[in-house]
C-alpha cells in the first residue's frame, strides 16, 4: 500500500499457430500491460490488426452514446468465442454496425434537434442582454433627429466608447461583457466608425424585430424543442430498454476484442514466430507462466534502477472499497513506481480532516446522500471519476457525522442545544434532541480544544488552545511529508535530490513538531508548555545575548538557531543545484540563491505551518453561520408581535435557508481546502506524482474455448485419469 508493486517487464515469444490462444490467455490473466518491444525480432506489425483496432473504437464510441441516451449502465455481459481474432473483430464490428443502423434515423433526429437547440441558445444568450426592448429596431434604428446603436462590449473596447461625443448607457452583463446603448445626433456617428474604430457589432435582429419578440420566439422554439427530445429520447429510451441485455453483451464483446487487437498491434512477428512485451506484477510471473506454458515462452526481467530510460507503471495495491481514494492522488498525479504512495497517507488524513472542518452530524447526512446518489449516477454513466470521488466524499461525509456526534450539531444548533445554546441563556428550554442525543455532554466538554463551540459559554483560551492543535496537526503532517521526501531520495539513489532537495526540508520541519510537540513533556500542562517555548522562541529572536536562564528558554534559543542554519544550509544548496543545472554565474547564484532557498523558504516554513489553522477556522465559520441563521430564526419566533404558527414557519425557513448554505457552498470549499492542504502543504514535500497507472488488458466476457480444444484436453486427461485408477 505504501510502495507500488515491484513490476516484472515479460517477453512472450510463441509461434504463430498458437497466437490466438495465447492471445486468449492473456486476457483471461488480466494483469499484463502490452508495450512496445524494446528489442524487437522484426520490424513486421501486424497492420490489420492495427486498422481493426481503430473500427472497435469507434463501434464502442457510438454504442457508449446510444446506451447513454438509453440511461443503460455501462456494465459488459455475456460470453463469446474466438476461432480468430480478425473474425471476432469483424463479427462483432457487424454486431454494432446493426445496432447503429437500427437506431440511425432516431439518432439523427436527436442530434438535429440538440443542433437547433444549440443554436438558438446561442442566440437567446446574444438577445439577452437587449431582452426588455419592446421597440422594433426599424424603427429604433431609423430615428429622424437621432442614431441608436445596441451593442455588446468588452472591458477595454468600453474605454474607446466612452470617449464617444454621445449619450452613453450601459450594464453588465457578466466579467468581460456590457450591454450598451449609444444615442447621438443624427450623422455624427457612423455605424462604420464604430464597428471599425471600436471593434464592436451593431446588434441586429431578422426584419428588425423588437429583440422582446425575437427573445419571446426564441424561448418557445426552446421549448417545443425541449418537449420534441423528450419524446425522442423517451422512444429511444423504450426500445433501447428492451435490448438491454443484448447491449450489454456487444459491448463486452467490443471490449474485449478492443484490448486483444491492443496486444496484437504492438506485437513483432517473423516468418515462424510472434514476440508480444508487457508489464506484469512481479508476484504474478509464475501464473502467467503457467497459463501460457502450452502456448508461448515466457522470459522475465525486473526493472533497472531509477534514472534509466525505462519507466514502469505504477500498480498500487489497495481493497477494492479504498482504490476511490487513488482519484484524488491522480488529480495531483500518478505517483512513479520509483516512489513511495501518498494514497495510504491520503486514505486517513482526507476524511479526518474534512471531518474536523465540517462537523454537523444533519449537514453531513445531506452530503452522504447526495454522494451516494452521486456514486449511481457515475455507475449509470460508466464514470470511473464519478463513482470514485463519490465514494471519498462518503467516506469524508462519515467522518464528518462522527464529529457532529461529538459536537452535539444536528443542523445547527437549534435542535440540540436549543435556545440556552443560542442566547446562552440558562432560563431559555434546551432543543428536542437534547436528551436523547448519544454523546453526552460531558464527552463533548473533554473534547473542546478539538471542536470549540456547542458549549454554552466559548472562552478565548479554547480557540487559542484549538489553534494549537491544528498547528500540531499540521507539523506532524509537514515533518512526515519532509521524511517521505527522505525516503524517496534514498529509494532513487539520488544522492544530488537527497542532499540538495529533500533534507534542508527535513531539517526545517523537524522545528515546528518540536514547538507544538513540546507539550508532552508534562500533557496535564500541553498547552501552557507550548506557549512558554513560543514565548521564549519570541523574546530569543529579539534578545542580544540570548536568555538561556531556563530549560525552555534554551530550547527556544537552539530552534532558532536551528531555522537559522537550516535556512543557509537550504541557500547553499540552491546556490550548488543552479550553478550545476542552471547556467548562471556565482553572483546570479547567490541572489536566487536567497530568494528561493532562504527568504522563500523561511516564508513557506512560517505560511506552511500556520495554514493548518484553517481547520479550526473553517469548523468555526461553520458553526457560527449556522449559530448566525439560528439566533435569527430564534428571534422571530420569541417575537411577540408574530402569531407563534407563523413564527415556526418563518423561523423555520430561516434556519433552513442557513443550513442550505452550509451545505451547498461550505461543503464545497472544506473539499476544495482538504485538497489544498494535501496537495500544496504536503505532497509537495516529497510527491512528484511523475508516472503513469498500471492498465492492463483483460476479457470483460467469458471466452469460451473452442470445441476442438475441448476435445484434445479431454482425450489428453483420459490416461491420466486411467492411469491413476
Amino acid at each position: 500500500m505504501i510502495l507500488p508493486e515491484t513490476m516484472s517487464k515479460v517477453q512472450i515469444i510463441t509461434t504463430k499457430e498458437n497466437l490466438d490462444k495465447t492471445i486468449i490467455q492473456v486476457l483471461k490473466f488480466g494483469n499484463l500491460e502490452p508495450t512496445e518491444p524494446d528489442q524487437p525480432i522484426s520490424s513486421n506489425r501486424f497492420e490489420e490488426y492495427r486498422r481493426k483496432l481503430g473500427e472497435i473504437q469507434e463501434h464502442l464510441t457510438k454504442l457508449k452514446i446510444i446506451m447513454d441516451l438509453g440511461s443503460i449502465v455501462l456494465e459488459p455481459k455475456g460470453n463469446m468465442k474466438i476461432t480468430n481474432w480478425l473474425e471476432a473483430s469483424d463479427e462483432a464490428s457487424r454486431e454494432s454496425a446493426n445496432i447503429e443502423d437500427k437506431y440511425k434515423d432516431l439518432l439523427e433526429e436527436i442530434g438535429k434537434i440538440r443542433s437547433e437547440i444549440e443554436l438558438y441558445t446561442l442566440q437567446l444568450k446574444e438577445i439577452e442582454p437587449f431582452k426588455d426592448i419592446t421597440v422594433d429596431l426599424n424603427k429604433l434604428y431609423n430615428l429622424k433627429l437621432f442614431d441608436v446603436y445596441l451593442i455588446t462590449a468588452n472591458s477595454s473596447q468600453i474605454e474607446k466608447i466612452k470617449r464617444l461625443n454621445a449619450f452613453i448607457s450601459y450594464q453588465k452583463v457578466n466579467e468581460n461583457k456590457y450591454a450598451v446603448i449609444i444615442i447621438a445626433l443624427k450623422n455624427q456617428i457612423k455605424k462604420e466608425d464604430i464597428e471599425r474604430e471600436i471593434g464592436a457589432r451593431i446588434f441586429e435582429t431578422a426584419e428588425g424585430k423588437s429583440p422582446f419578440d425575437v427573445y419571446k420566439d426564441l424561448t418557445q422554439k426552446l421549448q417545443n424543442l425541449q418537449k420534441a427530445l423528450e419524446e425522442a429520447r423517451g422512444g429511444l429510451r423504450s426500445d433501447l430498454k428492451k435490448n438491454e441485455n443484448e447491449l450489454k453483451e456487444i459491448y463486452g464483446r467490443l471490449l474485449t476484442i478492443r484490448d486483444g487487437l491492443t496486444i496484437l498491434s504492438r506485437a513483432r512477428f517473423s516468418n515462424f514466430y510472434v514476440q508480444i512485451q508487457g508489464y506484469v506484477p512481479e508476484k504474478q510471473v509464475n501464473k502467467l507462466k503457467s497459463m501460457l506454458e502450452k502456448y508461448a515462452t515466457v522470459i522475465s526481467t525486473l526493472p533497472r534502477r531509477y534514472g534509466e530510460k525505462e519507466q514502469p507503471p505504477t500498480l498500487i495495491s489497495l481493497p477494492k472499497r479504498l482504490k476511490a481514494v487513488e482519484s484524488v492522488v491522480e488529480l495531483y498525479g500518478t505517483p512513479s513506481y520509483w516512489e513511495i504512495s501518498p494514497i495510504v497517507f491520503l486514505i486517513f488524513t482526507f476524511p479526518l480532516l474534512f471531518g474536523l472542518m465540517f462537523p454537523d452530524f444533519g449537514n453531513a447526512l445531506v452530503v452522504f446522500i447526495f454522494a451516494i446518489w452521486f456514486y449511481k449516477y457515475g455507475v449509470k454513466k460508466g464514470s470511473e471519476n464519478t463513482k470514485n470521488l463519490s465514494l471519498v466524499l462518503i467516506y469524508s461525509s462519515i467522518v464528518a457525522m462522527v464529529t457532529g456526534l461529538l459536537a452535539r450539531e444536528f443542523f445547527g444548533p437549534v435542535l440540540v442545544g436549543g435556545p440556552r445554546e443560542v442566547f446562552n441563556n440558562d432560563s431559555y428550554p434546551v432543543g428536542p434532541l437534547y436528551n436523547v442525543w448519544p454523546v453526552p455532554v460531558s464527552v463533548s466538554n473533554a473534547l473542546k480544544y478539538i471542536i470549540p463551540f456547542g458549549h454554552y459559554s466559548i472562552l478565548s483560551t479554547e480557540i487559542e488552545d484549538a489553534m494549537i492543535l491544528s498547528i500540531l496537526l499540521g507539523a506532524i503532517a509537514l515533518f512526515v511529508s519532509s521524511l517521505l521526501g527522505i525516503i524517496n531520495a534514498i529509494k532513487k539513489k539520488d544522492t544530488e535530490f537527497l542532499l540538495y532537495e529533500k533534507l534542508p526540508l527535513l531539517i526545517l520541519y523537524t522545528v515546528p513538531l518540536i514547538i507544538f510537540g513540546y507539550g508532552v513533556i508534562n500533557i496535564s500542562n500541553y498547552f501552557g508548555e507550548v506557549e512558554n517555548l513560543l514565548g521564549g522562541i519570541l523574546t530569543n529572536i529579539f534578545t542580544i545575548p540570548p536568555n538561556l536562564s531556563t530549560p525552555t528558554l534554551a530550547l527556544a534559543y537552539i530552534l532558532v538557531l536551528w531555522v537559522e542554519l537550516g535556512l543557509i544550509y537550504n541557500w547553499i544548496s540552491k546556490i550548488i543545484l543552479l550553478k550545476r543545472h542552471g547556467d548562471v554565474g556565482i553572483g546570479a547564484a547567490i541572489g536566487m540563491g536567497f530568494i528561493e532557498g532562504g527568504f522563500e523558504a523561511g516564508i513557506l516554513l512560517l505560511s506552511n505551518t500556520i495554514s493548518f489553522i484553517r481547520i479550526l477556522v473553517f469548523a468555526l465559520a461553520h458553526y457560527y453561520l449556522l449559530y448566525a441563521f439560528s439566533y435569527m430564526g430564534l428571534l422571530v419566533l420569541y417575537s411577540k408581535g408574530i402569531p407563534y404558527a407563523a413564527g415556526v414557519i418563518i423561523a423555520g425557513i430561516i434556519i433552513a435557508l442557513g443550513n442550505l448554505l452550509a451545505i451547498a457552498l461550505e461543503g464545497l470549499i472544506v473539499f476544495i481546502q482538504d485538497m489544498r492542504l494535501h496537495f500544496y502543504e504536503m505532497f509537495s514535500k516529497f510527491y512528484e506524482g511523475g508516472g503513469r497507472k498500471f492498465e492492463p488488458v483483460t476479457s470483460y466476457v467469458e471466452i469460451e474455448e473452442k470445441e476442438e480444444e475441448k476435445n484434445i484436453q479431454k482425450a489428453m486427461e483420459k490416461p491420466i485419469l486411467a492411469e491413476e485408477a
